[in-house]
């Protein structure tokens, strides 16, 4: 399978706020809703809320999905 072109990163890193691009290294790590609330210093609604826009706005359909376009286009390293 081929990797997204360069401009999806810049594409998806654009579009992804600062605190989402912390919660999404979080989620490439492994981390639970709840450790990434005691991480960050916020709820789990809060991170709920997080995770739903970077699935959304990364075109993905579940946090692992959008953990895997992340990591193929070179939005974020494993």
């Amino acid at each position: 399978m081929e990797g997204e072109p360069p401009e999806a990163a810049d594409e998806f890193g654009s579009a992804l706020s600062p605190r989402e691009r912390e919660v999404l290294g979080l989620l490439i790590e492994g981390a639970s809703n709840k450790e990434i609330a005691r991480a960050l210093a916020l709820s789990v609604h809060t991170v709920k809320f997080h995770i739903a826009a970077i699935t959304e706005k990364l075109g993905a359909r579940s946090r692992v999905e959008a953990v895997a376009i992340a990591v193929r286009c070179g939005l974020m390293m494993a």
